[in-house]
């Protein structure tokens, strides 16, 4: 099928209302490989202190350089892309972080002193996170245009992708560690190529949705959403720092308790894994009854999960990870509609600004957290976490609309 054909065909399947569920399956793959690069840093977070003896400040700060330079530019880069969107950019994002986050294992090659290493995974962390702010915002742009009137569901499925990315990670760092070491990350750049090369012949190529406000109309329409646009941003915020937090300290919890580097990464790899389900339940879930109810009890029903999750040993340890993974993550795509639909005109700017400031301001968090670790330890330092779940909670209750779930009007 030639580039016209398909954009005709990804045209006519726009206008029918039709889900596309082949692009959709493509851009959720290509989301979990390049989340899956954004989630090397947690699991290389032990090895990389063990090695080079980096405090918890500055094992977070690694973290918050990957999230801000991923997320800061996500509102700009979503503003291009309802102007013209394009297929390669999706490509190269995803080259991009593979290239840049998989170079980590050269580092030991340079002959650097601690400094030196420190700095170099920085930079190169930092680059690695542009892969990550050019992909969201085109591809969630993408996503809803493609899924009909199923924008829930397929949404889920695109972020369902994503958290599956970040669980798999830490299953592949381990093995490829205890064979090569930190060096051995440099073998990881492959999936991230092929995966490019995919993208690039079967992401669809969209025509402009034709409806793209002047700046001047933009702020004009900010202005006018801006009290829900606040809240659901400081409720993402607040999720995301959960959320990076956990991924960032978890790890180092679990092997201060004394588990080992591979049964710490493989209680990640639970919270995770078991979190893109409950996200695909979510979407589903805010499709029929709404997507205020999901933002409001997932995060209820998480506070008390995760808080025994982390007090607790043995099976009940795992089996209340991963349910507080999946309350948690659960409210990944409601979040990004809700969003979107604030801006129907700009829906990739309204993602950048969802999965992009505020991760970003999520992310900025996590640092603030290594401190608390510094300072107090690392148990107080994980279960100030579980505190950012209420604040959360109250974002989401002043959302317009009832929190109670009720059945959403069929469309004709």
């Amino acid at each position: 099928m030639t580039p016209t054909n398909e954009k005709q065909v990804s045209q006519a399947a726009v206008e029918k209302g039709r889900f596309d569920s082949m692009r959709v399956s493509i851009l959720a793959l290509g989301h979990l490989v390049n989340d899956s690069y954004a989630n090397m840093v947690p699991a290389l977070l032990p090895l990389i202190r063990q090695t080079y003896g980096f405090t918890y400040a500055a094992s977070g700060t690694i973290m918050t350089a990957l999230t801000v330079t991923s997320s800061v530019i996500q509102p700009v880069i979503g503003y291009l892309a309802d102007r013209h969107g394009r297929r390669w950019l999706v490509a190269l994002s995803v080259a991009w972080i593979a290239v840049f986050m998989s170079l980590i294992g050269a580092i030991g090659y340079l002959g650097l002193d601690n400094s030196g290493v420190y700095a170099a995974i920085l930079g190169l962390v930092a680059l690695a996170g542009l892969g990550s702010a050019f992909y969201h915002p085109q591809a969630s742009t993408m996503v809803p245009r493609i899924s009909g009137d199923r924008k829930g569901w397929g949404t889920s499925i695109f972020f369902a992708g994503g958290n599956l990315g970040y669980a798999v990670m830490p299953l592949l760092v381990v093995p490829v560690t205890a064979l090569w070491g930190l060096n051995g990350t440099l073998i990881l750049m492959v999936p991230g190529l092929i995966m490019a090369l995919l993208l690039y012949k079967y992401s669809p190529q969209l025509p402009p949705t034709g409806a793209h406000p002047s700046p001047g109309a933009l702020v004009a329409d900010m202005k006018a959403a801006l009290k829900p646009l606040v809240t659901i941003t400081g409720f993402v915020c607040m999720r995301s720092w959960v959320y990076i937090g956990m991924m960032t300290f978890l790890p180092l919890y679990l092997v201060y308790r004394g588990m080992d580097t591979s049964a710490a990464s493989l209680h990640l790899f639970v919270l995770l894994l078991f979190g893109a389900a409950g996200g695909l339940v979510g979407g589903w879930v805010s499709d029929r009854y709404g997507r205020k109810p999901v933002l409001v009890w997932s995060l209820t029903v998480c506070t008390p999960l995760m808080y025994l999750a982390l007090s607790t040993q043995g099976i009940v340890e795992w089996c209340l990870t991963a349910l507080a993974g999946m309350a948690l993550l659960s409210s990944f795509s409601p979040s990004t509609l809700v969003a979107q639909e604030l801006f129907p005109r700009n829906q990739g700017m309204a993602s950048g600004i969802i999965q992009g400031f505020a991760m970003g301001v999520g992310g900025l968090g996590v640092a603030v957290t290594g401190a608390i670790a510094d300072s107090s330890g690392i148990v107080t330092g994980t279960y100030s976490l579980v505190v950012l779940l209420l604040i959360g909670v109250a974002f989401a209750l002043v959302l317009p609309g009832s929190p109670i779930p009720g059945r959403k009007a069929a469309k004709k």
